[in-house]
Order: structure tokens, then C-alpha cells, then sequence
């Protein structure tokens, strides 16, 4: 009987270390792929991030463009906008009412 429980004792004993080796076998890998997989995340979020700024630079190219002094003037000219002149005041002229 001895002998039997011994070869129960060792196989059990092999049967804990082989289970302990695939669990820890399956918690590498899932860590391996957990992290593959946030690299990845990273890199996508990175690349969107790049075309983000690219597409701010290229709206603030165009705001500037937008509100700069020739443009405005060009817009204004175009409205019929023009500089000042004295010969375009036309002043009203009221009857001697005194008032409202």
C-alpha cells in the first residue's frame, strides 16, 4: 500500500506542476497578447493624432488666410465698400419744427 500511495502522491504532485505550467503558460501569453494588442491601440491613436494636427495646421492656415487685410479688403470692395470720402455724406435737412 505504501508504494500505491506514493505513486498517487507523485502523480498528483505532477499533475499540480503541469497545471501550474499551463497556467502560467496561458498567463504569459494572455499578457503577450493584451499587450500586442494595446501597442497597437497606440499606434492607431498616434497616427490619428498626427492627422489631427496636420488638419489644425491646415484650418488655422486657412482662418489666417480668411481674415487677413487683403482678403478683407477684397470682401469689402465687393460689398461696395470703399475708403471715406466727404462727396458721399449727404446731410437731412429738417423744417424749422424745433424738434421731433
Amino acid at each position: 500500500m505504501w508504494g500505491r500511495q506514493g505513486s498517487w502522491a507523485a502523480a498528483a504532485g505532477l499533475l499540480a506542476l503541469g497545471l501550474a505550467i499551463a497556467g502560467l503558460s496561458f498567463l504569459y501569453l494572455w499578457q503577450g497578447f493584451a499587450l500586442a494588442r494595446l501597442r497597437a491601440e497606440e499606434a492607431r491613436l498616434t497616427l490619428a493624432l498626427q492627422e489631427l494636427r496636420a488638419e489644425k495646421l491646415f484650418w488655422e492656415h486657412r482662418l489666417r488666410e480668411a481674415c487677413s487685410l487683403e482678403a478683407l479688403s477684397e470682401r469689402a470692395r465687393a460689398l461696395g465698400m470703399g475708403p471715406f470720402d466727404l462727396s458721399r455724406i449727404h446731410y437731412l435737412e429738417l423744417g424749422d419744427g424745433g424738434g421731433g
